[in-house]
């Protein structure tokens, strides 16, 4: 107990020699105010542990953050270790001073802020005008494309370049000497994030210059709601298609992704028509509003099944998306976009006016995209969900698919069917406690009917050929009939339905003429049969692929070279025995031709004679021989 009684009192002297030795600034009397005044009293009293934190703060306003902070410089300027605690000060003559300077000075520094900058100029290159930073930062800011961080590096461009001068007054004028800035000087890369960030927020107009024009219309600019109960059932149809989150088994028992193609009462929100497909294109929205307009896809529920309910109905408006999908040639002539150019269909009476939502703005079709997330939930638990993003995958989904519980297209197609017809059915609280099928029965007004065999007529495709021999070609295929015996080499249109493309009808001048027949066609769908003829010619592309690698060791020239001298060298050879065979040849010469003959060989025999001689002469002279045998030589 001595002991440590020893080495408090040490370590308390130690420490009141350490405070004597302090160098604390001196607050001006002009900040003392009351009530710098009375927090310092407070202070002082929890030093002295009279009170408490809490108590403190509630007193003199100070939050409590605030207040831990303050003790922790408090400690760090007494230089006290961590876990001392505060009352080993209490009766240090510089404690007062101490809290009035804590409470007095600057929390944080300037140092890296734009506060910082205040006395910074920008010289702009081009015209040698000075801006301050910060009217630096909102000229490049508000471009689209430009975030913080690129103001922040263009900034440390113009110091780099020495263009940033230190002129408190922004005019370069007064004082022709500026200092240049240096690196140092600038604010650091956050607080010109958060400066800017919080300058996007506070200005509508800087969020306009940062976006496109139909993102900041969609996203920030005030839109009007539609009150859908201004419309009549019946009245207004919104069409569109999208990729359902599911993997399929398909006819080949490949997976893949089904599109479905739908319309919805905005009234009631009934799903009037849809269609499946495994590509969406114009041709599965027109089958989705054929659908829906003969009413063949709605079901009622009667508390055991659904049952069929005659239900035929035309919209007097339509929306659908701008896709290239909606606005081809054959979509607007369906629903009464454009009107029909061809004389057959000009009497059919306009019904239904077409309207195409904006541009990337999901809000101006809310009820279809809505009702999509909803089927789409209700069928998550199927097998083959995948989710509607990557982090929303389900664990199992790999299994699944694995051990081939994923369902066909067929199961998958029933089931949806059903699903749709639950929505159809079930109450909705928007609809005062009603189901979509029953607000729709219960307040549609009229019906409005077109024959079936005008709203196929209706949905045919046309395109323009010419009558060849009593027949025309469409794709690739060639369409006869007698009747058309009399329009040979006349253009005429042909009417096609892309369900069947088996038979097409024709017209001349707007009559018709005859219906033309395809024996390869029949059951044949346009898609189905545009991707026979793609596969085959991607077949015949690959064949000759293949074929160019086999050629690839002769060229086209020497192959055909080398082909035509083994057919013109295509002989049969004589033997060696038969050439060198040979009959006596008598000729038969004239009396002049024997002279000129006889004398020919008389010249030859002298001039054998000549060579024979000289040859001698020069062997001779070559060799030691004597005379003798040179004669004997030359005889």
């Amino acid at each position: 107990m001595i002991d440590n009684n020893i080495e408090v009192i040490t370590h308390n002297s130690s420490l009141e020699t350490r405070h004597s030795e302090l160098s604390i600034p001196t607050v001006s009397i002009s900040k003392l105010t009351s009530e710098i005044i009375s927090r310092t009293n407070a202070i002082v009293s929890l030093v002295n542990e009279k009170i408490t934190i809490e108590q403190v703060a509630s007193e003199t306003g100070i939050a409590l953050p605030t207040m831990y902070r303050h003790l922790t410089k408090l400690r760090k300027l007494f230089e006290l270790p961590l876990r001392e605690k505060l009352f080993m000060i209490s009766n240090h003559p510089q404690l007062h001073q101490a809290i009035e300077y804590l409470l007095t000075r600057r929390d944080r520094t300037d140092e890296g802020s734009l506060r910082s900058a205040k006395d910074l100029s920008v010289v702009v290159p081009t015209n040698g005008e000075l801006l301050s930073v910060e009217d630096f930062l909102k000229s490049l800011y508000p471009r689209e494309g430009v975030n913080a961080s690129s103001c922040y590096r263009a900034l440390r461009a113009r110091c780099i370049n020495r263009q940033i001068i230190k002129s408190p007054n922004h005019q370069i004028s007064q004082s022709p000497n500026h200092e240049i800035a240096s690196l140092e000087d600038l604010p650091s890369e956050q607080s010109i994030t958060r400066f800017l960030r919080q300058w996007r927020e506070e200005y509508i107009s800087v969020r306009r210059g940062r976006a496109r024009k139909n993102d900041f219309e969609s996203q920030q600019q005030p839109y009007v709601t539609r009150d859908v109960t201004q419309y009549l059932p019946g009245q207004l149809w919104i069409g569109d298609h999208t990729e359902l989150d599911f993997m399929v088994l398909n006819e080949k028992g490949v997976l893949d992704r089904r599109w479905i193609s739908s319309f919805i009462d905005i009234r009631t929100g009934l799903i009037i028509g849809y269609h499946l497909s495994w590509q969406p294109n114009s041709q599965t929205v027109s089958l989705a509003y054929r659908n829906g307009v003969l009413g063949s896809q709605i079901k009622a529920f009667n508390g055991s099944a659904y049952v069929q309910i005659p239900l035929v109905n035309v919209p007097e408006e339509i929306m659908i998306d701008n896709g290239k999908d909606y606005r081809s040639n054959y979509t607007q002539r369906i629903f009464g976009k454009i009107d029909f150019e061809d004389t057959a269909r000009l009497s059919i009476q306009r019904m239904t006016k077409l309207h195409y939502t904006l541009p990337y703005h999901g809000q101006s079709k809310a009820q279809q995209e809505r009702w999509y997330k909803t089927i789409q939930t209700m069928l998550k638990y199927l097998p083959g969900y995948k989710g509607n993003r990557y982090q929303n995958k389900p664990d199992s989904l790999k299994d699944e698919m694995k051990q081939g519980a994923c369902l066909s297209v067929d199961k998958f197609d029933a089931l949806v069917a059903i699903g749709i017809n639950t929505y159809n059915n079930r109450v909705h609280r928007s609809l005062n406690e009603q189901s979509p099928i029953q607000c729709y029965l219960s307040n549609q007004p009229h019906q409005r009917a077109i024959d079936m065999r005008v709203l196929d007529f209706l949905m045919l495709k046309v395109q323009g050929r010419k009558i060849r021999r009593c027949q025309v070609a469409l794709k690739n295929a060639d369409y006869y009939s007698d009747a058309l015996m009399p329009y040979n080499d006349k253009p005429c249109d042909v009417y096609y339905d892309p369900n069947d493309m088996g038979m097409v009808s024709i017209y001349v001048d707007g009559e018709f003429a005859a219906v033309a027949v395809s024996k390869e066609m029949i059951g044949q769908t346009e898609r189905g049969w545009e991707k026979i003829l793609h596969d085959r010619t991607r077949g015949e592309k690959g064949m000759q692929k293949e074929l160019q690698t086999y050629r690839k060791g002769i060229s086209n020239a020497d192959a055909k070279r080398m082909l035509l001298e083994g057919e013109l060298m295509n002989a049969s050879p004589v033997s060696r025995e038969l050439l060198m065979t040979s009959a006596p040849t008598i000729t038969m010469i004239t009396g002049i031709e024997q002279q000129a003959a006889q004398n020919k060989n008389e010249l030859d025999s002298t001039a054998a004679d000549i060579e024979k001689q000289k040859e001698a002469r020069k062997r001779a002279k070559q060799s030691p021989l004597s005379l003798a045998m040179v004669n004997d030589r030359i005889k």
